[in-house]
């Protein structure tokens, strides 16, 4: 199914011409998806790791930095205003499920008792991209991998159907994303060595 494109909200319209759009690209596949960014929730927090000691005769424990973590947590609506864009809504997201899911390789040959058994080949990588806000070096996705996906239609909006299948009309996902930082990240004398971040663009 096709990206919609046909919208009767000017702010639905305003978003699809401009970069409203969430993007999500499978490194292992090379395969993308894009949602309009009907966004209801974004949350990015960056949690320091720090080992401590405590020591006799000290109030405070000695305290040691190990590194930072960044997690963002999206939410966003996908409406349908047709059955088409309902089956798109569907299809699109069935492709980004499919996204946190490994590539495999076989191994052995075809003579050989193992032919069958597949073998781990690549993690589900993915990288993200919401205009500025979600961006990383050279205006690319950010790298990382996502830890929850859930899809949950609104089911007080109704569904579309056709023949014995349903559609529902709103559906809201939502995922925690873990960044995999590709740059050194910090201080550099009295400059900070990654200029755009957090927030990428142009």
């Amino acid at each position: 199914m096709s990206f919609p494109t046909k919208f009767y909200d000017d702010a639905a319209k305003k978003a699809a011409a401009g970069s409203h759009v969430l993007w999500f690209t499978g490194v292992q596949c090379q395969r993308k998806e894009k949602f309009l960014a009907f966004l209801t929730s974004f949350t990015q927090g960056i949690t320091s790791t720090w080992n401590t000691e405590p020591v006799y005769g000290r109030v405070d424990p000695i305290a040691t930095f190990q590194g930072n973590q960044r997690t963002i947590s999206i939410s966003w609506d996908v409406p349908a205003g047709s059955l088409e864009d309902a089956k798109g809504n569907l299809s699109r997201f069935g492709n980004l499920t499919k996204l946190v899911y490994p590539s495999y390789t076989q191994s052995g040959t075809p003579k050989a008792e193992n032919f069958n058994a597949l073998t781990l080949g690549k993690p589900p990588l993915i990288r993200i991209k919401y205009a500025n806000l979600i961006s990383g070096p050279n205006n690319a996705g950010l790298l990382g991998y996502i830890g929850n996906l859930n899809w949950s239609p609104v089911l007080d909006m109704g569904v579309l159907q056709d023949s014995a299948n349903i559609y529902p009309k709103v559906v809201n996902l939502s995922l925690d994303f873990t960044v995999l930082h590709e740059e050194v990240v910090g201080w550099d004398k009295s400059s900070f060595r990654a200029a755009k971040f957090p927030f990428g663009g142009k």
